[in-house]
């Protein structure tokens, strides 16, 4: 499965949007994409053996309709891409971690919200537990994603060596002519300082290909006449830069922690403007 895009779904058009992006991003690489659906076996005590066993055929046979529709789809829509599928059993992220470990995928692409109850939120819980427990990180993608389109990067940097992985990680999987914009935080009027900064865009330039860079801070505040946290700010510079791809380093010291809480509830209510490439540093 070398240079292959693994996809999960849940059949909701969110993760439909996230399988059309992942599809143009391999033909891009000409790499493979494998789809995946996992779903829950009937466990309730409540009902007996023969009915339990009818409701999980139903199950089975309800997911392989759906799968044969969305294979019959990609088909038509990208006739060139090689592709593979496959419906199971069982916990999304424990099964991810397995084929992880099994084969070698250059990304996960997830929707950014499921078909689960929970409306108003930024990321579904599988995905997000993804983000936490994926080595390779995972490509989320927002369901309004008009076009695909990947020509500018949007690094979220605090100047941290572990930044060096994500770049790594992006530049040595993703080919093409790639901008980077750094994108910077600040609190209290805070800038560092130009040389750092100038520092910080020649060793990059020296270490990675790309066509040029450039540097970007907005200053978070948080008036109650006029409020800007971090995630708006980042939305700001994401728009004003016309970023396609934002790149987040995922820490528990880092800002992911500043946009993302323990809390589901409370930490999925930002909206990503655009696809965003989480991955975990530590």
């Amino acid at each position: 499965m070398k240079n292959a895009i693994l996809v999960p779904i849940d059949f909701s058009e969110n993760s439909l949007t996230a399988l059309r992006y992942a599809a143009q991003l391999a033909l891009r690489h000409s790499w493979r994409v494998h789809i995946l659906h996992t779903y829950t076996v009937v466990s309730s005590n409540r009902i007996s053996a023969i009915e339990k066993s009818r409701l999980q055929d139903s199950l089975i046979e309800t997911n392989k309709q759906k799968m044969a529709q969305v294979e019959n789809n990609v088909r038509e829509r990208y006739p060139s891409l090689s592709f593979t599928s496959a419906c199971m059993a069982g916990n999304l992220r424990k099964t991810v971690v397995k084929l992880l470990e099994a084969d070698s995928y250059a990304f996960i692409v997830m929707g950014t919200k499921g078909a689960g109850k929970i409306k108003g939120t930024l990321l579904g819980s599988n995905t997000f537990e993804l983000i936490k427990a994926s080595p390779i990180g995972v490509l989320a993608i927002p369901s309004d994603t008009p076009v695909f389109r990947l020509e500018k990067l949007g690094l979220l940097t605090n100047f941290k060596e572990t930044e060096w992985q994500l770049l790594e990680a992006i530049t040595k999987r993703i080919t093409g002519n790639l901008e980077l914009a750094l994108l910077h935080v600040t609190e209290r009027d805070e800038s560092p300082k130009k040389e750092d900064v100038e520092f910080w865009e020649a060793e990059i330039s020296r270490r990675y290909p790309l066509e040029s860079i450039e540097y970007v801070e907005y200053n978070a505040v948080y008036r109650l006449d006029y409020h800007m946290p971090i995630p708006k700010c980042i939305d700001w510079m994401v728009q004003a830069k016309n970023v396609d791809l934002l790149l987040v380093s995922y820490n528990r010291k880092s800002f992911f922690e500043h946009v993302f809480s323990r809390s589901l509830t409370k930490a999925l209510a930002h909206n990503l403007r655009v696809p965003t490439f989480f991955r975990n540093v530590e």
